[in-house]
């Protein structure tokens, strides 16, 4: 069932309000967000640093003794399915990883990405893998890029009137 559902997720951003009565259906599933108000941007970004990306917002958590507090999530031990999106404006060369605090590691990590640092440079850098843990964990969704970017670095606004969704991720425990 998690490939099935990791297909879909994949091109879509998911709120809480579109899983109703599916929850069920996905016992061990947690997605996690950034939302901000229509017209907010996803915040300012210095090169050559690792950032923790923003993550306000609990779509869905049904893993036990998974929660989530200040951006940092925390799993329990077990085998897990990642799937992870971080947008970014004018960075330059950019990456996304998955990133375990509490031992210092570096868990799933995206492929290198081009967001130029010109008028139309943005990316949406993805992270999708396996990874597995020992025992409780501290986790951060985190951005590199090559070229700092003001007020909208890490997501630029669309202003819609819809809110703004910036980072994203899900995890799937399979194990």
């Amino acid at each position: 069932m998690a490939a099935n559902w990791t297909a879909f997720v994949a091109g879509n951003v998911l709120t809480a309000a579109q899983l109703n009565g599916v929850v069920d259906n996905f016992a061990d599933i947690a997605i996690f967000n950034e939302t901000q108000s229509s017209g907010t941007q996803g915040g300012g970004y210095t090169a050559s640093a690792y950032v923790k990306r923003t993550l306000n917002t609990t779509v869905l958590n049904n893993i036990a003794g998974c929660s989530i507090s200040t951006s940092v999530i925390t799993l329990g031990a077990g085998t897990y399915q990642v799937l992870a999106h971080c947008p970014a404006y004018k960075t330059t060369a950019t990456r996304s990883r998955l990133y375990d605090t509490t031992n210092t590691a570096t868990l799933v990590q995206s492929p290198n990405q081009l967001a130029e640092n010109g008028s139309n440079g943005f990316t949406l850098s993805t992270i999708s893998g396996v990874f597995t843990l020992a025992g409780s964990t501290n986790l951060e969704l985190q951005m590199r890029g090559s070229a700092s970017q003001g007020t909208n670095g890490l997501g630029a606004t669309l202003s819609t009137g819809e809110d703004e969704i910036y980072s994203q991720i899900m995890i799937v425990r399979i194990a």
